[in-house]
């Protein structure tokens, strides 16, 4: 379980309820075969059994307990993310959604294919292999049963700082609905012309699909040109701390 010295890696998890999902997801990034420098885990307003959670975890990295607080946003998904970047320090970030959980080779492969292609600015999974949630909360990742597959998650990829600044990160008027946040994301990736590699698998906690694209936010994905929201990102309070032993 060794780190290098050549990156800093920072792992984000925006964190939306089911909070004993995600600190499994945060003991696997832990038991990586490259242990990241320092996981950041943004509550999403959520309640601060959460920071208990985390804390009770035997740790052998930094983490960052974050919250955002009141007046809440529903589903700050993109200004999760944004916050999680804000206070990281890795030139290479991997952000993850909560119930994405990456194979425990999954760091070491994807920062040696990096280092292989400097002009790669991100890397994702070849695969995400679908678990019941039974599984992952109940049984040790050994015993894990995959009963379906699916495609890599375009939100769910380490990807170099430089590129996510180029980027300005996430538009936080898609906050609030399931849909066009992903879909303004990889359209940023694409105008601002960040290579993608693939490299390795992740665990995704089976869901039924309930939701579709909500269309609280299409004038926005359809016509919206610029890279950043005119006040900016971070628009709302959070408090955030380091999870002491």
């Amino acid at each position: 379980m060794e780190k290098s010295n050549l990156h800093k890696l920072s792992v984000i998890i925006p964190v939306w309820q089911q909070h004993e999902l995600a600190v499994v997801h945060v003991r696997e990034c832990m038991a990586s075969s490259r242990v990241p420098d320092e996981i950041v885990c943004v509550n999403d307003g959520g309640e601060d059994d959460l920071k208990d959670k985390l804390s009770s975890l035997k740790r052998n990295t930094k983490i960052i307990y974050a919250k955002i607080l009141p007046p809440k946003i529903k589903w700050n998904y993109t200004g999760a993310r944004n916050l999680g970047v804000w206070l990281s320090s890795g030139d290479l970030l991997s952000i993850e959604d909560q119930d994405h959980i990456p194979f425990r080779d999954f760091y070491q492969s994807a920062i040696e294919e990096l280092d292989k292609h400097p002009e790669v600015g991100r890397c994702k999974t070849h695969k995400r292999y679908v678990v019941p949630l039974k599984d992952i909360l109940e049984k040790p990742v050994e015993e894990w049963k995959a009963i379906s597959g699916r495609s890599p998650h375009q939100d769910c990829a380490i990807i170099r700082r430089q590129e996510y600044l180029k980027i300005k990160g996430y538009d936080e008027r898609f906050a609030g609905e399931y849909g066009w946040s992903a879909t303004d994301w990889r359209r940023r990736l694409i105008r601002a012309e960040v290579e993608n590699v693939n490299v390795g698998y992740q665990y995704v906690v089976e869901s039924e699909k309930t939701r579709g694209l909500s269309y609280r936010n299409f004038h926005y994905a359809r016509t919206q040109t610029d890279f950043q929201p005119p006040n900016g990102i971070l628009n709302f309070r959070y408090r955030y701390e380091e999870l002491r032993n």
